[in-house]
């Protein structure tokens, strides 16, 4: 049996209560989060998350991830969230969007592994719960194309991303139109006693403003930019992992803002995120 969880438990308390967390992710910071091993991998996570501001909205979320690991230097990475959603206009549930992505390495020499990731978020949740504006909805009513590449060289990790946000929402109230992501992120990961602990920075740039139909015109084929949502954001992310034996381990995770997000049309703003979970090595 491994020592004690104290010091993962104090890190995730201290990074927590000292600023509100913020996370706005349409799909592309799958790239880069599974470290790179030869078995596949399955989590779980509940995710709580809250948007703060005037409007706030409350999140529960439970993920399922699996890096599945199907030939050599190649896996498959899918992540599916079902999602409850709780604000002041209503409430919302349902299968989130699927994210897929391959990763194919590139190249590897003594513990240095570049790797290309590829694929893309399906719109396989909801847009239309309620009659709610897009915020409420369980998906983001798009098919996206993401594309990245990572490198890691132990005890670090770099990665750097573009999604392509295709179309728009069939949300009754917004029809959102989002604008594409550009990613990166760079990480160091360590060993504290028996607890793996990370801490990662993470920048999104929206690359475009989101556009979405008049909310006082009446006329359904009239739209508008949405000032300000092209805001660039930078996070700081702090991972830990608790290995029960040598196939289980424990999960946590929060985000720390440093440079906040204003705008909350699509939904992805949040002004506190904890999640917890289990991963299973198969």
């Amino acid at each position: 049996m491994r020592r004690s969880i104290l010091p993962a438990v104090v890190f995730l308390f201290i990074i927590t209560q000292s600023l509100h967390a913020q996370c706005s992710d349409a799909g592309a910071c799958v790239i880069g989060g599974a470290p790179v091993e030869s078995r596949h991998q399955v989590s779980l996570r509940y995710v709580f998350g809250s948007s703060g501001g005037d409007d706030p909205l409350t999140f529960h979320t439970v993920q399922f991830d699996g890096v599945l690991d199907l030939i050599e230097g190649g896996a498959l990475i899918l992540r599916l969230p079902y999602r409850m959603i709780d604000g002041p206009l209503g409430s919302t549930s349902g299968i989130g969007d699927l994210t897929l992505l391959w990763r194919q390495q590139l190249w590897s020499d003594h513990g240095n592994t570049l790797s290309l990731q590829a694929g893309g978020k399906i719109a396989t949740g909801p847009v239309n719960e309620e009659g709610l504006p897009q915020a409420y909805q369980p998906g983001l009513g798009t098919n996206d194309v993401i594309v990245g590449l990572s490198y890691e060289t132990a005890p670090w990790i770099f990665a750097a991303g573009y999604q392509i946000s295709t179309g728009r929402s069939d949300n009754d109230v917004d029809r959102l139109a989002r604008g594409d992501d550009l990613f990166a992120r760079a990480g160091y990961r360590t060993f504290i006693d028996d607890v793996n602990l990370g801490l990662e920075v993470i920048a999104i740039q929206r690359l475009a403003e989101d556009n979405i139909r008049h909310p006082v015109v009446d006329d359904g084929e009239f739209f508008v930019d949405v000032p300000d949502s092209d805001q660039l954001q930078v996070n700081v992310m702090g991972t830990s992992s608790y290995e029960i034996d040598e196939r289980i381990s424990l999960l946590g995770q929060v985000a720390v803002p440093l440079l906040q997000r204003d705008v909350n049309i699509d939904g992805l703003k949040r002004a506190l995120t904890v999640s917890v979970g289990v991963q299973v090595g198969i």
